[in-house]
């Protein structure tokens, strides 16, 4: 920036008009409070003198009512007594004198003032009886005249007379020797002093921030203002422009940063980016435009976009284009377009018309995206949702809108049926080859039935799932056993076909197949529940054993329907209420009491008591029973703690239940938290559960047997029974299944308790018999073994827990 004459600086033109200003203010308000001043002395002094006139118009009123004339000329003489008074006298009307001051009558001075009055003025006064006082600036004096009566005689008029009085009063401006001249140095002194400090503070709060600022606004203008200080501390407005200042150089920073990382996005986005003017002259292309095309952005520049048209987009929709970008308006389609190469490609094109400050219209903005690999992966997807990929088959999707269809167009009387076929161990062949091995069989079944039914006017065929294959079979107009007799036929057919051999990696395979049959008329359910209706039919035939055919039967669904609501409320009354325990004491032959047996009964609020053989097996088929068996553990071992020593207590436990992994750490857990004796706990198995995995089975008694626990083989001999797995197992008890001890008196029966009796003797094993209802059956088992546990009817039903306690410990 160049140097500026100090004229010319910001602070000399500021300080000077400044400093003058104040000058001009401290003289005018001196002269304001001098002028006021004088008015103030001119107010006071006429007041004086009318206070004066005032009393000595009384004065002489007096002495001319009590006759005593020869006094007036004594009070004229006081009257000169005061400073101010010049000149005082007693005239008539005409202006001749009455009384006087004698000295001032041989000077002159008297008769020279009286000359100057008007007569006028003192007919005025005389005959108005007001007083008249006037002040002559050009004279510095006032002239008062006051009405002066004289006593009223008889037979003669009153006198009028004139009190003439002049008094001095100057209305000079202040001399030069009067001036306080101390008082107007110090304030001449003071105002160097502001003017001093007036012209630092605006250099350091007006100039060198306006050079700051002016600086920094050229180093913006050059592009770079990182650098240029800013009096941002400022507390006026310079302060705040320059924090203004400062955020608009962030700001711009910003859009900087913006435009570079737009412009870095627009150059590396995979979108193609093409900018053209109103005629449609391309005039920027990005780098994904290039690859895109084919074209070089040289070789476009100046071209119209029509030179990538493939021919295929129809002119309706380049003249919507049109329409919308003419009106303002954004415009959204699909394009087809073609490659330099000439190949095909789809692109979705959003274009944008760009306006300028004044909103009109200056270019367009495309921004375009090859859809071809998306359409393609959309068509792909569309298509698994309705076929499947393996077999290449109508998906479970396809099946049911395609029998919904049907069901619509349904003849009345029409019969139409739908078979399942659901391949028979396929799950044991992934086992053992492989899922690849399962997926050629399933491709090979696939074929065999589509080219099988392929005759069949109207069949569909498709794949619900994995190994489940569905043929839908067009309706008739024939009886429901007519309809029934030609699927029945058919599907033979099928089986057969799906049970030829497979050659499969060099290696002959057969299966085999259940199918299950729906028939339904023109009032069936829906696509859905005919469906679900098949998957009935076909788990029964699997149920049977496989490679069998089921026809659907309402009684299945009807049965499902009830383990359905079983289940569901099951589970209600496990979490809320409606569960309780039962106890069913166990005795010696003597009625000693000896522990009891825990028993799960179901109160439910509408259906009352529901029978365990109607829940319990419901239960078993899920993992339901795992909850119910930690609901009944909770509850027994609390009920445990309360029962005295040394009182066992027997509780059942599924299988299901006791493979799981964290088996051991729930009993020991539960009976830390309950305070139970270990000792006293019986859990009481099946022979079902050491079929499998015998090891982990014995691991985990092992394990509780160290805390305590006690184990007991439930309904012996009505299961997987064997001598070399009992002497491995850490068992206690056997109980002799309530079927074995109802037959005594059956020789053959009674042969089979006999050997129990000798297999536990031999073992050292406590013996337990259930079902006990007569007393013949104790007195044999008595004979047999006297320590023998008898449980039964013959000594008490279940009971809950309450009567149980209330029968056996209460006095």
């Amino acid at each position: 920036m160049r140097r500026l004459h100090w004229w010319n600086k910001l602070s000399v033109q500021l300080t000077i008009p400044v400093v003058v200003a104040i000058f001009a203010i401290v003289l005018g308000l001196m002269y304001f409070l001098i002028n006021a001043q004088q008015k103030t002395a001119l107010s006071s002094a006429r007041l004086e003198l009318l206070s004066n006139l005032t009393m000595a118009q009384g004065s002489f009123n007096r002495m001319y009512t009590a006759e005593r004339e020869a006094v007036i000329p004594e009070l004229l003489s006081e009257m000169h007594v005061h400073p101010r008074v010049a000149n005082a006298a007693i005239v008539d009307v005409s202006g001749d004198i009455i009384a006087c001051y004698e000295p001032h009558q041989v000077s002159g001075q008297l008769q020279h003032l009286l000359d100057d009055l008007s007569s006028s003025t003192l007919s005025q006064v005389a005959y108005s009886g007001k007083t008249s006082i006037e002040f002559h600036p050009e004279h510095d004096h006032f002239i008062a005249i006051a009405p002066i009566f004289e006593s009223i005689r008889v037979a003669q008029r009153t006198q009028r007379n004139l009190l003439v009085a002049e008094y001095r009063h100057s209305s000079d401006w202040y001399l030069p020797e009067r001036l306080p001249w101390v008082p107007l140095s110090l304030m001449l002194l003071l105002l160097l002093v502001v003017g001093v400090a007036l012209w630092w503070g605006l250099q350091r709060l007006v100039v060198r921030p306006a050079e700051q600022l002016a600086f920094a606004v050229s180093q913006f203008g050059n592009g770079d203002a990182s650098t240029a200080p800013l009096p941002t501390r400022l507390p006026n407005e310079f302060g705040v422009l320059a924090q203004r200042f400062k955020l608009a150089i962030r700001e711009r920073r910003k859009r900087e940063t913006q435009l570079r990382k737009l412009s870095a996005a627009v150059e590396q986005a995979n979108e193609s980016i093409m900018i053209t003017d109103l005629n449609g002259k391309i005039e920027y292309v990005n780098p994904a435009f290039e690859r895109t095309t084919g074209y070089s952005a040289a070789e476009v520049i100046g071209e119209n976009p029509r030179i990538l048209s493939s021919g295929r987009t129809p002119n309706d929709e380049y003249e919507q284009l049109w329409s919308k970008l003419v009106e303002g308006d954004i415009w959204q389609g699909e394009l087809y377009n073609r490659t330099k190469q000439g190949q095909e490609f789809r692109e979705w094109a959003t274009i944008s018309p760009l306006r300028d400050e004044q909103g009109r219209i200056t270019h367009y903005l495309a921004s375009k995206t090859n859809i071809t690999e998306r359409v393609e992966a959309e068509a792909k997807v569309e298509y698994l949702a309705y076929y499947d990929a393996l077999t290449e088959l109508p998906n479970r999707i396809s099946c049911i809108d395609h029998l919904a269809q049907q069901l619509e167009e349904l003849p009345r009387g029409g019969q139409g049926s739908v078979v399942l076929f659901d391949l028979d161990g396929l799950q044991r062949i992934n086992d053992v080859r492989g899922f690849q091995f399962g997926d050629a069989i399933l491709k090979t079944t696939a074929s065999r039935i589509r080219g099988l039914v392929a005759d069949e006017d109207g069949a569909f065929v498709a794949n619900l799932g994995g190994d489940l294959f569905a043929v839908l079979l067009s309706a008739k107009q024939a009886s429901q056993e007519s309809v029934l007799a030609d699927t029945q036929m058919l599907v033979k057919l099928v089986l057969a076909e799906i049970g030829q051999p497979i050659l499969i990696q060099s290696e002959q395979v057969s299966v085999t197949a259940s199918a299950g049959i729906v028939i339904y008329q023109e009032c069936a359910e829906s696509a859905d529940a005919i469906i679900r209706h098949a998957e009935t039919a076909v788990h029964t035939a699997k149920d049977a054993g496989g490679n069998q055919t089921a026809v659907y039967d309402v009684s299945y669904s009807t049965e499902l329907e009830k383990r359905y609501e079983i289940e569901r409320e099951l589970r209600l009354a496990l979490n809320d209420s409606g569960l309780e325990l039962y106890l069913q004491p166990q005795v010696r032959e003597t009625g000693e009491l000896v522990g009891a047996e825990v028993l799960l009964r179901w109160n439910h609020p509408s259906r009352g008591m529901v029978s365990p053989a109607d829940f319990i097996a419901v239960a078993e088929q899920t993992d339901l029973i795992v909850d119910l068996g930690k609901w009944i553990v909770r509850a027994a071992l609390a009920e445990l703690k309360r029962l005295p020593a040394p009182l066992t207590l027997a509780i059942n436990i599924s299988p299901r239940q006791f493979r799981k992994y964290d088996f051991v750490y729930f009993i020991e857990h539960e009976l830390q938290q309950s305070g139970a004796d270990p000792s006293r706990l019986i859990l009481e198995v099946t022979e079902n559960l050491f079929v499998e995995d015998l090891g982990d089975i014995i691991s985990k008694m092992e394990a509780l047997q160290q805390s305590g626990v006690q184990f007991s083989i439930d309904d012996f001999g009505t299961g997987y029974s064997s001598l070399s797995y009992l002497q491995r197992l850490p068992l206690q008890e056997l109980k002799i299944d309530k079927s074995f001890v109802q037959a005594v008196g059956n020789q053959e029966q009674q042969a089979i308790v006999d050997s129990i009796v000798a297999i536990a003797s031999n073992l050292r094993l406590r013996i337990v018999a259930e079902g006990v209802e007569t007393q013949e059956q104790v007195d044999y088992l008595a004979r047999h073994d006297a320590d023998m546990v008898l449980q039964g009817y013959l000594f008490d039903k279940p009971l809950p827990i309450e009567d149980f306690h209330r029968n056996y410990f209460t006095s």
